[in-house]
């Protein structure tokens, strides 16, 4: 009789219990805006959980996590999953965070801890009452990507708390052991990597005889022989001549303009460079190391002037390697696409930005490039960006803020929004080289529409891309670069990159602060006020936006 008590009064209770719970709910809504108690959490684990065929889950992964695969992967975990995941799995977008349940971070063990065949039943199959789509290819087994998305899951993970301490240890034990190392291990991105610009950015004529790409005798700005070049810089835009004196090297007078044909002088003049007062006006008293050296090279040691390894190779990004090589572990090397947005991108900005040491000189001299940081690092502890005031106009800067100089991506991309978003520098080039311009994942345009395509959450608000741009799709005003990645900043005479702000520059900015538009630009017949009336005339353009 007595256990029959105890249970009226335990079922009576979590009657009460579940009226209060209900009475709640209901007195407060069901905002998706709120966090999931812990009990929906536990319910809505177990369902899911529940929901995945016995036989899925034991299944092995038929797929190997070599670089092409997770490359493979990492694009349609892009076009798929990045919407609700984020491109880095943390779940921190606008639809993730107000999804309910929220959307998990796949990053952490209630994810990783699954077995591969869960993960991939989750992904074919979804999670009923749940955001979380199938994704299931009726008939179409050969077509279907779900395991190598399992893949790239797997490598989302977060270090562990032993890989962090070794992480730790590494940075103060390992010792730089050159690219050349990195190959045996990773053969496919190395391939890539040694075809791009920045492997090749400094070279010795000595070990690559085709490295100067015009004919010497046709200078007639600066005359100097191949014997007297240690150093070739360049091979895009401009190339220059370094000449050794000692243990420094020092530029010749003559550049070669790749995209022209031609040979210009090349002199820093008195206004172009901060540093420019701080040195006697001759290119033979202007040494390399202060001025060019440290981000053209892995581990440039401003004391012995000698280099762990001439341009941007593995190490730049990765820290040293020694230990990795001898014992490859996720623990023992550094990877940008682990850290957070700022880190991320910060290991490009350190050399592809304008800006100057916090501490000013260093030892006597005055360095152009941040003396000290290495990945791993906080940049923003050996590095400041150039100053900008809005309204100036200045060597470096446009007087509404965007670069008017090559070398300033770093100080665009920190203005924009996709970098207060969280986008990386790599969301959009792969260091490790690709077949595109630029080192881009994909062409310009497919890669601004996987995020922005017609009436997506992060714009454009219509229905097609013609519609947003007034243009015919295919022509260049229909391209998304024209507008917002206009080339208007200067790398050598009339030869200009694009600006990365991402922002649209109106025909009325052009009037205001003499900065470049696009309109103007490519109707070059055309004058600012015809093209602000033009807009004026687009339907579903704010006139506010327009002035």
């Amino acid at each position: 009789m007595k256990v029959w008590r105890v249970l009226i009064l335990f079922c009576s209770v979590a009657l009460v219990a579940l009226g209060m719970y209900i009475a709640r709910l209901i007195w407060l809504g069901f905002s998706t805006a709120g966090e999931p108690s812990y009990l929906e959490r536990v319910v809505a684990r177990a369902a899911r959980n529940l929901a995945i065929p016995r036989r899925e889950s034991v299944e092995a992964n038929p797929w190997k996590a070599t670089p092409e695969i997770l490359k493979e992967a990492r694009e349609s975990f892009l076009d798929r999953c990045a919407v609700c995941h984020g491109p880095d799995g943390s779940g921190q977008t606008t639809v993730g965070r107000n999804l309910y349940p929220k959307v998990p971070d796949l990053r952490l063990p209630q994810t990783q801890n699954l077995t591969d065949g869960e993960i991939y039943s989750i992904i074919r199959n979804g999670v009923r009452l749940t955001g979380m789509p199938g994704w299931a290819r009726p008939h179409d087994e050969q077509g279907d990507d779900s395991w190598k998305l399992v893949l790239f899951i797997r490598d989302l993970r977060r270090l562990t708390d032993q890989e962090l301490a070794q992480q730790s240890a590494t940075a103060h034990s390992a010792h730089y052991a050159g690219s050349r190392s990195c190959q045996k291990c990773h053969a496919e991105i190395f391939e890539h990597w040694r075809k791009t610009p920045m492997a090749n950015v400094v070279r010795d004529p000595r070990e690559h005889p085709d490295a100067i790409l015009p004919d010497l005798a046709t200078n007639t700005v600066a005359k100097f022989t191949k014997d007297q070049v240690a150093l070739v810089y360049g091979s895009v835009w401009k190339q220059r001549y370094f000449t050794k004196r000692g243990d420094d090297y020092f530029p010749e007078p003559a550049q070669w303009d790749i995209s022209h044909r031609v040979w210009r002088p090349y002199f820093v003049a008195k206004g172009t460079d901060w540093w420019e007062p701080f040195y006697p006006p001759d290119n033979m008293q202007r040494p390399t190391g202060p001025t060019c050296d440290g981000c053209h090279s892995v581990d440039y040691d401003i004391h012995t002037k000698q280099v762990a390894e001439w341009n941007v190779g593995c190490e730049k990004c990765h820290g040293p390697g020694s230990e990795h090589v001898e014992r490859p572990s996720r623990g023992n090397i550094l990877n940008p696409a682990r850290m957070d947005y700022v880190a991320a991108s910060d290991t490009c900005i350190q050399c592809h930005s304008q800006g100057r040491p916090l501490t000013v000189p260093i030892e006597g001299k005055y360095y152009d490039w941040p003396v000290g940081y290495h990945v791993g690092l906080n940049l923003g502890d050996f590095w400041q960006l150039e100053e900008r005031t809005l309204g100036n106009a200045t060597f470096t800067y446009y007087p509404e803020g965007t670069a008017r100089k090559n070398r300033m991506q770093g100080n665009d991309f920190v203005q924009s929004v996709m970098y207060r978003r969280g986008v990386t520098c790599f969301s959009c080039h792969d260091a490790h080289g690709t077949g595109n311009y630029a080192q881009l994942r994909k062409p310009a345009d497919q890669l601004c529409l996987d995020c922005h395509g017609p009436l997506s959450l992060n714009g454009p608000r219509t229905g097609t891309i013609e519609e947003h741009t007034q243009h015919k799709k295919g022509s260049p005003g229909s391209s998304c670069i024209a507008c917002h990645m206009l080339r208007i900043e200067t790398t050598i005479a009339d030869v200009r990159v694009r600006a990365h702000t991402f922002a649209f520059i109106t025909p009325a900015m052009t009037d205001k602060y003499k900065i470049p538009n696009p309109c103007t630009t490519c109707h070059a017949d055309q004058t600012s006020a015809w093209a602000t009336d033009a807009l004026r005339h687009w339907p579903d353009r704010s006139p506010w936006r327009v002035e």
